[in-house]
């Protein structure tokens, strides 16, 4: 939970929800050091040198009050994330069926008129981290590979290597993990 301050005569603080969904929140303090807890998404909070009130909106009203503020906002990334087998940089069957993220990515690189394109290669706890960079980074080229034969312009594709270093699901070394054989596509 993050703590803000009011600095302003009169502010006015609205708590907008994660993108992935997760809880979140912000303490608000005034001045004087009256304080208020937001913690669901769409509470506001009216601060003065002394007072807060608070309230609750939704997202209606939110994006009606601030629609200037949302139509002047950049495209959000976008992640894709393809997993594979043990050992190499063969798709597991469910990301064989990568073509309806595929196309969905072209449609990405379209609406962003200056894109950034990430490919970022992960590894299981199994092996010597040198043989997981190395295979990370085999993975991320791999992918790169299938979106440039499907026609996806990768010319402004960074291509990073994590090995087992970031895990989705955190294991004692040697323990093989599917989550973690994975590679992460960010559109942004």
């Amino acid at each position: 939970m993050a703590l803000y301050y009011a600095t302003r005569p009169v502010e006015r603080i609205t708590l907008l929800p994660q993108q992935d969904g997760s809880p979140s929140g912000i303490v608000v303090q005034s001045k004087t050091g009256a304080t208020s807890v937001l913690d669901r998404p769409y509470s506001v909070a009216t601060v003065t040198e002394n007072r807060i009130g608070s309230a609750q909106t939704d997202e209606a009203a939110v994006k009606t009050r601030y629609s200037e503020l949302f139509d002047a906002l950049p495209a959000r990334p976008r992640s894709y994330t393809v997993f594979f087998n043990s050992g190499g940089t063969r798709l597991t069957p469910e990301s064989e069926r990568f073509l309806p993220i595929i196309v969905r990515v072209l449609v990405d690189l379209k609406e962003l008129p200056a894109s950034e394109f990430t490919v970022i290669g992960h590894a299981d706890e199994v092996g010597s981290n040198a043989l997981n960079d190395d295979l990370s980074r085999q993975r991320a080229m791999s992918v790169v590979a299938i979106l440039r034969a499907r026609g996806i312009d990768t010319t402004r594709t960074s291509i990073v290597g994590r090995g087992s270093r970031d895990p989705l699901v955190p294991t004692r070394k040697g323990v093989s993990e599917e989550r973690n054989r994975r590679v992460e596509i960010r559109l942004k």
